[in-house]
Formats: structure tokens, sequence, C-alpha cells
């Protein structure tokens, strides 16, 4: 027999953390929008910050399922690592001079980290 209500748990449980994750993700774009805003040598497209929540969002889930036994500290930073990193090769792949992309790798790591910290330490899911 099925258990229906460990399935339903589980789904739910998958829901919040996609919530969180994405929360995450969009109050770091919005973050991002305000540095790109600073000066016309950092602006980029508009495209650039949806391709970011949604590339994030699916980055940022993989690595908290990676990470999920973590403490929030070191999930934090590992999530912010790898979020950054991987957002950033792919902004460079796309041309994005590497000066540019190094600036906001540290930037970006800063925000995700006391983002990520935050909400890995004071919401459970």
């Amino acid at each position: 027999m099925i258990n229906k209500n460990k399935s339903r748990f589980s789904y739910e449980k998958f829901l919040e953390i996609f919530l969180l994750i994405l929360v995450i993700i969009v109050v770091f774009a919005l973050f991002d929008y305000f540095f790109h805003s600073l000066s016309d040598e950092y602006s980029v497209p508009q495209r650039y910050f949806k391709n970011k929540i949604i590339y994030g969002t699916l980055i940022g889930l993989a690595v908290y399922f990676l990470t999920r036994k973590f403490e929030p500290l070191k999930r934090a930073l590992v999530f912010s690592a790898i979020v950054s990193v991987l957002l950033q090769l792919r902004y460079f792949l796309e041309g994005y001079p590497l000066d540019f992309v190094l600036l906001f790798l540290g930037i970006h790591f800063v925000i995700l980290m006391v983002l990520s910290w935050v909400a890995f330490r004071f919401v459970k899911v």
C-alpha cells in the first residue's frame, strides 16, 4: 500500500524549497539590477535579469539538494559560490569582458552569500 501522505509531503516540501530558492534568486536579481544601474559601463540588456532568475533558480535548486545536509553557513557558501561561478561563466561565454565578469562574480557572491545565509538560517524547509 502506498502512503499518500508521504507523497503529498514530498511535493509540498519540494514546492517550499523551490519557492525559497526562487525568492533568494529574485531578491538577488533586484540587488543586481541596482548595481548594474550604477553606471552605463555596468549596464546589461533586460533579458540578463530574466535569464538570471531562470538559470539561477535551476542551479540553486540543484545545489540546495546537493547540500541539504550541510549546516546553514556551509550551505550558503557552497550555494553562493556555485551559483555565482556558473552564472558568470555563462556570461563570459556570451562575450562579456573578463574584468566585468570577475567584478560581478564578487558582487554576485556577496549578495547571494548574505541572502542565502539568512534564508537557510531562519527559514526551515
